[in-house]
Parts: C-alpha cells; structure tokens; sequence
C-alpha cells in the first residue's frame, strides 16, 4: 500500500520552487563536486542520491522524487519497529497502516526534498536507541549511528531530537548503563567529527545573530517575510498537517493569500471534523502513553521541536512550516497508534472508519484536485513553448528556478517583484527588459511575498489584451508583443496611472 500510495502520479505534479534547490545542489544535470556537497548544508547525503537518481533517470520529476518515494516505503517497517519498541508488540499492525496512508508521509513521499529520507532516519534510530536500553552491543550501536548520520546529512532539523536521545541513552536497564555512556561518548565523537566539514558553512549560512533573546533588528537588516514568520495559528495548522496533510482544509495557496476568517468558514466541515476525530484520539493516546509513563518522552519528542521552531520564526532566524518539525511526526502517529491499539474494539473500528474517510478524501484532493497542488509550471511554460518564436525572451517574476528548468532552450530574463513599490521605477524596469527582445512571455508567481497588492499583475493585465493572458495553478503567463504595440500600451498604462 505505501508503495503503491507513493509511486502512484510520481511524476504527475510539476516541479516547484524548492525542488529547484535540489536540482541545483544535485548537480542541476552536470558532476557533482567535493565543493558542491561541501555547500550543501540542507542534506548532502540526499542530493547525492537524488544525483545518482537523475543521472540514470534522466531530468525528470519521476526520477528527482523516486528516492524519496523510496524512503517512504521504507520508512513503514521501520515505524512499526519504533512502534514495537516505545509501545508494544500490539503496536505493529496499527503503527504499520497510519506510516503506509498517512497524507503528510505521501505528500514528502512525493516531493524532491530531504524529508522522507529525515522521516526514515528518524525511525530507526530510534528504534535502535530503544533497543539498546535492552541490548547494548556493538549491532544496535552500529545500527543507531548510521541511522543518526544519514539523518543529520538529509537534514539539520534531527539535532531536534537531541534532548529525547540523550534520554534514552541514559534511561534503560540498569545492567547495560554503564556500557551506554561509554558507547555513548564514543558516537557523538563519531558524528561530529563527520559533521565537521560542514560547520563552517553552517556558520555562514544564517545569521545565528538573531537568536540572541536580546537582538534587536537592525534598520538594513534583511527581514525573512515582514517582521517575524510566526502566527498564533502556527501550532495548530502544524498538528492539522500532521493529522490530514495539507490536501484537506484550506489550501496552501489559499492561505498565502487570503489566511483570514473567510477562508476558515469555507472549510469549517473538514476542520471540525479533523478536530474532533483526531481530538479524541488525542485524548485516548495520551492516556494510553501515562499508564505506560512515556509522557515526559512526549513531551521531548512533540512539544520541544515545536518550541525551538516557533523561537526561530519569532526571531525570523527561519520561516515557520510544519516540514520542519517533521522529527516530531513519529510522535504525533505513536500517539493515535496508542489509541488504536488500547482503545476498545467498536470505538478503534469507528474512529479507524473517521481516520480512513478523512485521509481517502485528503489523498484523492492530493492526487486529482489541481488547487491543492504545488504550482504548474510544466503547464505555464508549455503554453509558452508552444506560441514562442525566435528572437523572443521569457520573463520569469517571482520564483524564477522552475521557470528556468522548464524553459531550457528559451532565453530567460529574471525580474524582481520588489520594484512594484515604486510604479516609476517598475515601468522603466519593464521597458527596459521588453526592449531587449522582439517579444516577452512573462511568467509570474509566487507574488505574494513582495507584491501583495498584485500591483506586477495588475499592470500587465492593463496593457495585454485577455486573449494575450494565460493562467495555471499558482502561475499566470502574459505574452508582451513587440514594437510599436508595445509602445502604444505602454504609454496608455503610464497616462491611467500617473507614472513617469
């Protein structure tokens, strides 16, 4: 089933903005070199394999995701492990199906990014921990460092869990706490001398400045997304994904652009209903987990990530997103696990029926219902592809990576949303750029962040006639004509709007 849920439409959705970024740290088609993984400090060992993927499968979504595909699958047997270690044998079965449907695993399952492969060593390390409370042998320590290592080389986010390790690696059967510690001194030796090469571009990648409780921004200091990226929603919508992934409720486009009261009341049914089915089994699995005495372990696993996470967007050291507390993801499942599997009989079928029917409609909207997936691209510059002529330019504004890839062969002119706030300065910028071809296919997205009045769109839909405009989820392509039309509506635009 995990197979199948992750496999099925690999392919299917284009490429967005941030499996860009792995494109490029892969090699973007070309070698990768010592100095390129040495820079990557957002998951060497995964672009690496997502290398190795693209150069046998070719540029493809299909072959860019596949390894991530393949994590996910992975990463079922490896939770009913974790299960079977922090809950019991009973575990298994329950903790097996929620990994294999779970729409937040299907949705990493299916992206170019390091997260399935963070979730996969997430669980068996884990596991191994746990197993060597037990059995403290050089098996499950070797077991438990490779597990450690790929997971910090897909992503930095598993130093997270570093307060919930150190626990179990003290916690467990007297008889082998003594061999623990020693073992213990031994792997973070280990794992941070591997780490090592990358510190020094771990330093100069964020300004660890910001932390600080007393900074205070300074006025050139560069801002992430306005003044901080936290919302009091953060936590909630967090658990929401966690729940039924982010193809169940308001989309995340929706919320980019229109976060308010409205949007929520247009999904009530599905929020409510998320709430009050994993709301009890909430309630359920965190009595399960007291009788058992895990909730100090609990609380370690789901709410400390969270606190850090929140700290950085407060401080606009990082952009809050549930992606990022993807360590905490095992948690949140061992608890509804706990519930399946203490719960009685009619109850575990009644809310396996909820949890199922929440989950079939999220994964049906993951995989057919275009407004809930990531931006079409593919389709924007298909549409580009087939009305371009020679001597004709792409302008790419606002997300400018994907338009790249998918325009290979056609020239590419970045533009800069930031000029929107200035209406003199944006029309001489776009004379400029409309001037350097005989005409211009311009492609725009991801406005949200500099141009939230739609200002960029609003002048070319000014000046280009309806039949001249295109739209695909989350992209809109205008084709600009050339010369003395050109001209003509560029002086109309600047009489009705007062510019220079």
């Amino acid at each position: 089933m995990a197979a199948i849920l992750r496999l099925f439409h690999l392919g299917h959705q284009s490429l967005w903005i941030d499996e860009m970024f792995t494109w490029l740290s892969s090699g973007g088609g070309g070698p990768l070199t010592l100095r390129d993984v040495l820079e990557d400090v957002h998951g060497p060992l995964y672009s690496a394999a997502v290398h190795v993927a693209t150069r046998l499968g070719g540029a493809t979504e299909w072959a860019l995701r596949l390894p991530s595909a393949i994590a996910g699958v992975l990463t079922v047997p490896a939770f009913a492990w974790l299960a079977a270690r922090w809950l019991d044998r009973r575990a298994v079965a329950p903790a097996a199906w929620l990994a294999a449907c779970s729409p937040f695993l299907v949705w990493y399952s299916q992206e170019a990014r390091n997260y399935a492969w963070l979730m996969l060593g997430t669980c068996v390390s884990g596991a191994a921990l746990l197993e060597l409370q037990r059995h403290c042998d050089a098996r499950n320590v070797a077991r438990y460092f490779a597990a450690a290592v790929a997971a910090l080389l897909s992503n930095l986010s598993f130093l997270l869990l570093a307060p919930l390790h150190l626990r179990w690696w003290l916690a467990g059967e007297p008889s082998t706490r003594r061999a623990r510690i020693a073992w213990l001194a031994g792997v973070t030796v280990a794992i941070a001398l591997i780490a090592l090469p990358w510190l020094p571009q771990v330093a100069r990648t964020w300004d660890w400045r910001r932390l600080q409780p007393e900074h205070a921004a300074a006025a050139d200091e560069t801002p992430l997304r306005g003044a901080t990226t936290f919302h009091a929603a953060a936590m909630p919508f967090a658990l929401h994904a966690f729940a039924v992934g982010y193809t169940l409720g308001p989309s995340l486009r929706e919320l980019r652009a229109h976060a308010g009261g409205g949007t929520l009341r247009r999904h009530a049914g599905e929020l409510l209903a998320t709430g009050l089915t994993f709301g009890v089994l909430g309630v359920l699995g965190l009595w399960s987990l007291a009788r058992r005495r895990r909730l100090a372990e609990t609380a370690l696993w789901l709410v400390a990530p969270g606190l850090v996470v929140s700290y950085f967007a407060l401080h606009n050291f990082k952009v809050f997103h549930p992606r990022y507390l993807i360590v905490s993801l095992p948690c949140f499942l061992l608890v509804v696990t706990a519930a399946f599997t203490d719960a009685p009989a009619r109850l575990r079928w009644l809310l396996g029926a909820a949890v199922a029917a929440l989950w079939g409609v999220s994964l049906a909207q993951h995989y057919f219902v275009p407004e809930y997936g990531r931006e079409d691209y593919r389709g924007a510059l298909a549409i580009v592809r087939a009305g371009f002529s020679p001597g004709e330019q792409v302008m790419a504004a606002g997300a400018e990576e994907p338009v790249e890839f998918y325009a290979r062969g056609m020239r590419v002119e970045p533009f800069w949303l930031g000029f929107t706030t200035r209406p003199g300065r944006l029309e001489q910028k776009l004379q400029e750029t409309f001037a350097r071809a005989h005409g211009t296919w311009v492609v725009l997205s991801r406005a949200e962040d500099l141009d939230p009045e739609d200002r960029f769109a609003s002048r070319l839909d000014a000046s280009v006639p309806p039949s001249g405009r295109w739209s695909r989820p989350g992209v809109r392509v205008w084709h600009v004509a050339a010369g003395r039309e050109n001209a003509e509506n560029a002086a109309g635009v600047r009489r009705s709007t007062g510019a220079p």
